[in-house]
């Protein structure tokens, strides 16, 4: 019966009081907590909103590749694939390297202005790359590079932060639904800008993709919300799912194990200090050095294969309709078995898959690479922030654990593809194009990333055995 009277207690408690056992909150609480009610129609609202987001932003940014065939071929046709690839990388780079500050920013309570500041600087910059023309390669560096990459920057973290903040059990699907967002907006606007750029020419295209980001920000902004923080009073709908301080307060302290301590907010010291952290972003870093290679080259590999144009311009777009079941499968199964059970052998299927790319040389071995590696690379970029976040339950600590873990893939991000296409080369024909190469590097680097979350898995295991006198 007593055993019964603690479950009760605990779940309606803040998670940071059932990370072992039943501990006694500090005296210097508010007079209540909120019930974490993993989700309810507030968290199902904000996915909705959060989906949107990376819908219209990541998925616009993660349509590069589309982009990357038009600079090579028509609009920038004199500057190498290196140089055009650093557009996309440093959109991906600032995406992830300003999370840290998007994070800080979310810890402190000043949510709704940074998504407004981002959600409006994104769609100034869209609508300035409509402007740049033929050859004028630093304007597009600065609109498509900087101004959107810093757009999406302040926006993506403190969205996927709130979800999180949402949710417990299901932290993990919550996340995977709205890494949807970024897949199939990535298939829509890779179709879109490969189908308009002839009938319209490159500034109507790309104001046509602007005006439907607009149109999915607007409502975005305004679904995705906080959930109630610890203290703060709510509509009186809400009050059933508290627990009065004065009285529930000792009986947690008198049932449960008074040896543990309320578990005070991570640092940056002492995340840094963490085995397992520390292996799980160095993985992130690692990883991003390779994973979005594929997804900026597939296009000009396939037409170097001798793919007919048609199907080359629709790999990408197969890629991301494929991650759609890789953010959304892998995740679901990881809030049941573990987020490291399925992170390690889906990063190490996506390495495989790597080593085999230059040894696609028909039209149905590329199609099928572009599926599988869909769903792997889905898998790894929608696993990776549930993971980070499932080392440490406290709700208070997500943007400073996410926005830390955002830096490195936010650097690997940046030089990865440029280092990959610079070992690819940029001849003309197939035969002057080092192919395996820029694979063989990604492949290399998601190698070792698996190798990391293996450690880091371990480090994990062993702290959470129990230990015995």
């Amino acid at each position: 019966m007593q055993n019964q009277e603690i479950e009760e207690i605990v779940a309606v408690s803040p998670p940071q009081y059932r990370n072992e056992g039943i501990s006694s909150p500090p005296s210097a609480q508010a007079t209540y907590f909120w019930a974490n009610v993993d989700g309810g129609l507030l968290g199902w609202l904000t996915v909705t909103g959060a989906w949107l987001l990376q819908f219209a932003m990541v998925g616009a940014v993660t349509s590069f590749g589309s982009y990357q065939t038009f600079y090579q071929n028509i609009w920038l046709s004199t500057y190498s694939s290196s140089s055009i690839a650093w557009i996309g990388s440093l959109q991906l780079f600032l995406e992830f390297f300003l999370g840290v500050f998007g994070g800080f920013l979310l810890d402190a309570g000043r949510f709704r202005v940074t998504i407004a500041c981002g959600t409006l600087l994104f769609i100034f910059a869209f609508f300035m790359l409509s402007l740049c023309q033929a050859g004028m390669f630093a304007p597009i560096l600065l609109s498509q590079g900087i101004g959107m990459g810093a757009g999406l920057g302040l926006a993506y973290l403190p969205v996927s932060g709130v979800v999180s903040q949402h949710f417990n059990k299901r932290r993990g699907l919550a996340m995977g639904v709205i890494t949807t967002g970024s897949s199939l907006g990535g298939f829509a606007f890779s179709v879109l800008a490969s189908k308009l750029f002839q009938p319209l020419g490159f500034g109507w295209t790309v104001r046509v993709c602007a005006f439907i980001v607009l149109g999915c920000l607007a409502p975005a902004f305004f679904l995705i919300k906080e959930p109630v923080r610890n203290g703060e009073k709510e509509a009186p709908h809400q009050v059933q799912g508290k627990i009065e301080c004065q009285e529930d307060v000792g009986k947690l302290s008198s049932l449960g194990n008074s040896s543990h301590d309320a578990t005070p907010p991570p640092t940056i010291r002492s995340l840094l200090l963490d085995p397992a952290y520390v292996a799980t972003i160095s993985s992130g870093f690692v990883v991003c050095l390779g994973l979005y290679y594929p997804m900026f080259a597939i296009e000009a590999f396939a037409l170097d294969r001798g793919i007919h144009p048609d199907l080359a311009s629709w790999l990408l777009s197969l890629l991301n309709v494929s991650s759609v079941l890789g953010r959304l499968i892998p995740n679901y199964l990881a809030d049941h078995w573990g987020m490291y059970e399925l992170y390690v052998p889906c990063t190490a299927a996506a390495a495989a898959l790597l080593f085999a790319f230059p040894a696609c040389t028909t039209a149905s071995s590329i199609v099928v690479f572009a599926i599988l590696y869909g769903f792997f690379s889905g898998s790894i970029v929608s696993l990776y922030f549930p993971t980070v976040s499932s080392l440490d339950p406290q709700v208070a600590s997500t943007g400073l654990r996410l926005g830390l873990a955002c830096m490195p893939v936010g650097i690997a991000s940046l030089v990865g593809t440029p280092i990959a296409e610079a070992l690819v080369g940029s001849g003309k024909p197939a035969s002057f194009r080092r192919w395996p190469a820029g694979a063989y590097f990604g492949a290399a680097a998601e190698i070792f990333s698996a190798v990391l979350l293996a450690g880091a898995w371990l480090s994990v295991k062993r702290r959470s055995r129990p230990a015995y006198a």
